[in-house]
């Protein structure tokens, strides 16, 4: 009997396991937290360590935002939603994570098309980032999700050809389904190169290495970096959280005369929106 039992436990669902503790802890919030907070540390190895990072997220997400936001803990019914509250006067569903990376754009849409708002709270070093994906449906496919990116353009020279030492960014908004772009921010810049260029410096101090017989350069991992960095700070720049980051470039559809056509093309993108975006979409080049 005692056989049978064990291999029960041992055999439960660790999401079951999950809600389960999930209820204890945030019933016992209530009364006193710091009681709270000792059950949880106990259960870190029945919770593993996915489960109990993300359970101690959202009780610091509870302590931290409880009053500020009228929290309300919400149960675990699949819908995405850790909490309901309440950001400048609108309700919003609240998924608490550790990493945005596992998130994707498909798990809210459901509800979202029934016009729920949802906020993903992401802990970062003890704080928490609230990032809005309340991207709105396109109005011209009226399938697509219309998400901010941005696009480095390439080094600005004055009317002689003169370098003028900056570059510009785009703040693009781009339909997910059916490509159509407005460029709604531009900002100028001494020191955020275009992609292009980025290529071709790294392949140059790469060719440098191999023939001082230094240590490799990874261009793709170099450039992918870059991607980031640039993509975190014209989010701070733009005041919105950028899903993805690219730059210009020529698709040539015939090599004997050289035809084509130009597409943005995305370095970097945010697995959040994993399955919407395409990797390059048509581009104006009036847009610049």
């Amino acid at each position: 009997m005692a056989g049978k039992m064990w291999k029960k436990a041992k055999d439960r669902n660790p999401a079951e396991i999950y809600n389960e503790k999930r209820r204890i802890i945030f019933a016992q919030m209530q009364k006193d937290p710091t009681v709270a907070k000792t059950w949880l540390d106990s259960y870190c190895t029945t919770l593993g360590p996915m489960g109990y990072a993300g359970l101690k997220a959202e009780v610091a997400f509870f302590e931290q935002h409880r009053r500020d936001l009228n929290l309300i803990v919400a149960a675990d019914i699949g819908d995405a939603t850790d909490f309901v509250g309440v950001v400048d006067g609108a309700m919003y569903r609240i998924d608490v994570t550790t990493n945005i990376a596992f998130k994707r754009l498909a798990s809210y849409e459901p509800l979202q098309l029934e016009g729920a708002l949802y906020k993903v709270a992401v802990f970062d070093q003890g704080r928490f980032d609230l990032v809005d994906i309340n991207f709105p449906f396109c109005a011209h496919c009226q399938s697509g999700r219309i998400l901010p990116t941005a696009v480095l353009l390439e080094e600005n020279h004055n009317q002689h050809g003169d370098s003028q030492w900056s570059n510009d960014q785009l703040l693009v908004n781009i339909c997910s389904a059916c490509g159509e772009v407005k460029v709604a921010d531009r900002v100028t810049t001494p020191f955020l190169y275009d992609f292009e260029s980025l290529y071709r410096d790294l392949n140059e101090a790469k060719h440098e290495a191999e023939g001082l017989d230094e240590a490799p350069i990874d261009v793709r991992a170099e450039a992918a970096a870059y991607a980031r960095r640039a993509s975190r700070y014209l989010s701070n720049i733009f005041g919105t959280r950028l899903v993805a980051i690219g730059g210009k470039s020529y698709e040539i559809t015939n090599p004997r005369d050289g035809d084509g056509y130009w597409t943005v093309r995305f370095e970097d993108q945010l697995p959040l929106v994993q399955g919407h975006l395409h990797d390059k979409y048509p581009w104006d080049v009036s847009n610049g």
